[in-house]
């Protein structure tokens, strides 16, 4: 048994490996060309995160079975696998940026936003607001650059004292919650007026912790200022190290300060070179193809639409470019990015049409059956038998299931991994994954809506999908004994006097 590390890990642990033989090399790049790269590399990590802790954690399962085993040899391996894992989050993502685009954010009152700019502080509370923003718990700085100075026709058309410029300008920056610690993360600072039109000043607040992820950001201004220009861009959130903290600012950078930048500027050139190559190549290759093969133009376009989306590097949170489960750690999945749920309802909770990219696609959700939603169906009493309830238990919660999935995907963009053989109706065999909560499957199992049913063993292609199939498992059996019970599992303790199949 053999345990890869996803995709996005080997990449980053490639261009570590590359740093010592190309450090003295690394030619001079513009600093958006940086930054570019920084936010790209940020956004990778951030929206891996959830399916990588879920894959350490299934990893764990199987070291602890494997060495209860005997087989120590292994288990050791998959120990150095997890720990390259949290050694990759624990030094690529932290010590980078996260940019808050104003192109994800929701504008409030008069702000307006013109390119990565935010302007119109005309009125009290406008502002910008991220709402799900995905962010790696830890604690942070807000960075941004500001420049205020007087409109044209302040303080000469109008007497009122409203519109008379003001000195400074009041804000505040906060994580919108109802928790009890809300007020931990609400920030109030300043912004004063600029000494010409085209000065802009880094303003620095903080220190700002959060714990959750995602989260909802929000950037406002404690009055209106409609006699004032009031612009601000590079909103962004830099994690605060120790490093940061025991070193004053005009400290002397010491030699492993400086061997770290020198290596982290390798690494953003490697992983940046490496994709470019990788991308070219094969977009060359599909344009080849093309000519040679007419008759799969329509396929072509398609898989040149899809590989164009992953490298743009603007792309928001929603788009889940590179997550743990993808590339050669699940091989024989056919990619789909940004499907939507078809129109018509779900055959059952997880059975339904996508359309993509113009086609339209019936799946089925590999590795858990729900309910069906028809009397005279089959599998209905093979559900019922597998949760020891009545036929028209089984009935009622397959239709909820269907309730649930269209509900819950409707409108929603989604990623599958679909694999490329058909099922004797044509339907396909998929993985569906959401920003917001990983492998969608989870949630019909948490919610009592779906049983798990695992392929023969003789039959898991790799360790991954054993991985992913053992954290199903842990799921289903926490399901089953949670109080109070989840969908089917509550029926089945009722009709077997509080006992659970």
């Amino acid at each position: 048994m053999k345990f890869c590390l996803p995709p996005v890990c080997l990449i980053a642990l490639h261009a570590c490996a590359c740093i010592g033989l190309h450090a003295q090399t690394v030619p001079a790049e513009p600093a958006t060309l940086t930054t570019t790269r920084a936010t790209f590399i940020r956004q990778v990590m951030t929206d891996s995160q959830l399916l990588t802790e879920q894959y350490e954690r299934a990893l764990g399962k199987a070291e602890a079975e494997i060495a209860a085993g005997g087989d120590y040899e292994e288990a050791r391996a998959i120990r150095q696998r997890r720990e390259q894992l949290r050694a990759l989050y624990s030094g690529t993502a932290s010590s980078l940026a996260t940019p808050l685009p104003l192109a994800q954010a929701r504008l409030m009152g008069s702000a307006q936003a013109s390119g990565e700019t935010i302007g119109g502080w005309r009125s009290n509370g406008s502002g910008a607001e991220w709402q799900n923003f995905r962010l790696v718990p830890g604690r942070y700085h807000l960075e941004f650059e500001a420049n205020m100075s007087d409109a044209p026709v302040a303080g000469s058309i109008y007497a009122s004292a409203k519109f008379q410029p003001q000195p400074s300008a009041a804000f505040e920056f906060n994580e919108v919650t109802l928790l009890g610690n809300a007020s931990e993360n609400r920030r109030t600072f300043e912004i004063v007026r600029s000494t010409d039109e085209t000065t802009f000043t880094t303003t620095r607040v903080g220190p700002l912790t959060f714990t959750r992820n995602p989260i909802t950001l929000r950037f406002t201004s404690a009055a209106g200022y409609p006699a004032n220009i009031v612009r601000i861009r590079n909103l962004r959130l830099v994690p605060i190290t120790e490093d940061a903290a025991t070193v004053a600012p005009s400290a002397t950078p010491t030699n492993s300060t400086t061997a770290m930048q020198q290596a982290s500027a390798t690494l953003k050139t490697a992983l940046d070179a490496a994709k470019k190559i990788a991308t070219d190549t094969y977009l060359a290759d599909l344009r080849t193809l093309a000519t040679a093969k007419p008759a799969l133009q329509d396929q072509i376009e398609a898989e040149t639409r899809r590989i164009k989306r992953l490298a743009d590097e603007k792309k928001g949170p929603t788009g889940i470019r590179a997550i743990a489960t993808t590339g050669g750690s699940l091989d024989g999945f056919e990619d789909l990015s940004d499907a939507r749920l078809a129109p018509e309802d779900p055959v059952s909770g997880e059975r339904f049409t996508i359309i993509h990219d113009g086609r339209t696609l019936a799946v089925r959700l590999l590795w858990i059956d729900c309910a069906p939603v028809a009397e005279n169906d089959p599998g209905l009493k093979r559900f019922a038998k597998r949760f020891n309830i009545e036929d028209e238990d089984a009935l009622a919660i397959g239709r909820d299931a269907r309730e649930f999935t269209a509900g819950y995907l409707r409108d929603k963009p989604l990623r599958l991994l679909i694999r490329p053989d058909r099922d004797k109706d044509g339907t396909l065999a998929a993985l569906l994954f959401l920003p917001e909560v990983g492998l969608y499957q989870n949630m019909l199992v948490d919610h009592g809506f779906a049983a798990v049913v695992p392929p023969p063993r003789e039959a898991r292609r790799n360790t991954t999908e054993q991985a992913l199939i053992a954290a199903l498992g842990a799921r289903e059996n926490a399901a089953k004994n949670r109080q109070p019970s989840p969908g089917a599992w509550a029926l089945a303790t009722e009709s077997n006097g509080g006992k659970k199949p």
